[in-house]
C-alpha cells in the first residue's frame, strides 16, 4: 500500500488536501455523525486511512529522526503525511552510523 502511495505521491497529496478542504467546507464535526453529508464522511474516511497507513509505516520502518516524524504526525496531521511521502526515500536511504569503538 505504501509503495503505491509513494509511486503516486503527487496525486495522493492533492487528494489528501482536497479531502481536507471538503471536510472543512462541509463543517465536518465528529461529535454529530447524523448530520454529516456523504462527502464529509467520505473525506474523513480517506483522511483517516491515509494518515493511519503512513503512521503505521513510520512505526514499522527504520527511518532517520523517527521521533520527530511521529510527533509531527500528531501535532500537524494536516501537513506531515504529505511531507513524509516526499521525504521517505531520503529518510530510508540514510544509513545508520557505525557503532563507536570503545
Amino acid at each position: 500500500m505504501v509503495k503505491h502511495l509513494i509511486k503516486f505521491r503527487v496525486p495522493v497529496s492533492i487528494l489528501f488536501f482536497a479531502c481536507q478542504f471538503l471536510w472543512i467546507r462541509a463543517d465536518g464535526n465528529l461529535l454529530n455523525w447524523q448530520l454529516l453529508s456523504f462527502s464529509a464522511a467520505f473525506s474523513f474516511f480517506i483522511l483517516f486511512s491515509f494518515w493511519f497507513v503512513l503512521l503505521f509505516d513510520m512505526i514499522n520502518t527504520k527511518i532517520q529522526n523517527k521521533t520527530f516524524w511521529l510527533i509531527s504526525m500528531l501535532v500537524m496531521p494536516w501537513l506531515a503525511p504529505s511531507v513524509y511521502l516526499f521525504q521517505r526515500k531520503k529518510l530510508h536511504s540514510v544509513k545508520s552510523l557505525p557503532a563507536e569503538k570503545q
